[in-house]
């Protein structure tokens, strides 16, 4: 748990979770895609009756809307849900290229700029930026990327996550400039203001870390900025990191099954309000 004092004598309050694959070969990074939406209590009690291994943490993952995943989502190897493909803007179909975080078959953490390609079945991507589009400006691409764009690679982990923006590359604080390249002002997620907020990274040794911090004055937290939320994860030691869905939605359980954050559709209420979500991360221990 930890409560920092934020620059203008507010705080955040929220949970950070380390998992290092490296002293305990037995845990293992879990991406979920949830066809029905199931809350994160539910997602971490049905993976443990399932019998898939011992739940360790469970947090929410990508975006979602009507009951359907808007981000990438990788399990197994295989492509359960892929990015949003367009949005719009000043009337304009925008191609939004969006951070994700995975897992390769080698244990690596990545993380990447990615978007799905029609030209080769929708399979992921990676780019080494969010390529040409620019909220702040106005400027976009004028039509999505393809295989064979410039920095075009074939993107193959064994699981993985999208959201978005990424907050921490190679070790840099790029929270606010992604936040405009990747084109997430329209989207709601109130980048430059304080948030309850999800996040995954990864260290320089290998280490995985979850955070979610709580806001909206639950605990009497602020939480994060972008920009706040990054310099947090860096703090951590993280040199790679993206933003996962945030506000309401986010929600760290513990391994005891419980809800250690207050989410905040909580409000005033007694009893923890947990939304339903579309995809999940889940870190296990295996038998």
């Amino acid at each position: 748990e930890f409560a920092d004092d934020l620059a203008d004598g507010k705080r955040c309050l929220g949970f950070v979770a380390t998992a290092d694959p490296k002293a305990n070969p037995k845990l293992r990074f879990n991406a979920v895609h949830l066809p029905v939406q199931k809350t994160p209590t539910r997602i971490h009690a049905d993976f443990d009756s399932e019998n898939r291994g011992k739940p360790c943490v469970t947090t929410n993952a990508g975006y979602w809307w009507a009951g359907n995943s808007l981000s990438l989502l990788v399990s197994g190897g295989v492509v359960e849900s892929i990015e949003n493909q367009t949005v719009t803007r000043d009337g304009k179909t925008v191609y939004p290229v969006h951070a994700s975080f995975g897992q390769m078959a080698s244990g690596e953490f990545e993380t990447h700029w990615i978007y799905c390609v029609s030209d080769d079945g929708n399979r992921p991507y990676a780019f080494p930026s969010p390529l040409d589009n620019d909220e702040r400006t106005g400027t976009y691409m004028p039509a999505p990327p393809t295989s064979k764009t410039p920095g075009a690679a074939l993107w193959t982990p064994q699981e993985a996550v999208g959201g978005g923006p990424m907050l921490v590359k190679e070790g840099r604080n790029v929270a606010e400039e992604c936040y405009w390249r990747e084109v997430f002002d329209g989207g709601g997620i109130a980048g430059t203001s304080r948030q309850p907020r999800t996040a995954v990274g990864a260290t320089a040794d290998g280490k995985l870390l979850l955070l979610v911090c709580d806001g909206r004055g639950m605990r009497g937290s602020e939480g994060f900025t972008l920009a706040e939320l990054a310099d947090k994860l860096i703090a951590l030691g993280a040199v790679e990191a993206i933003n996962l869905d945030g506000g309401g939605s986010s929600t760290m359980v513990g391994c005891d099954g419980t809800v250690l954050n207050r989410p905040s559709d909580t409000g005033d209420a007694e009893t923890i309000v947990q939304r339903a979500v579309s995809t999940a991360i889940v870190i296990s221990e295996t038998n």
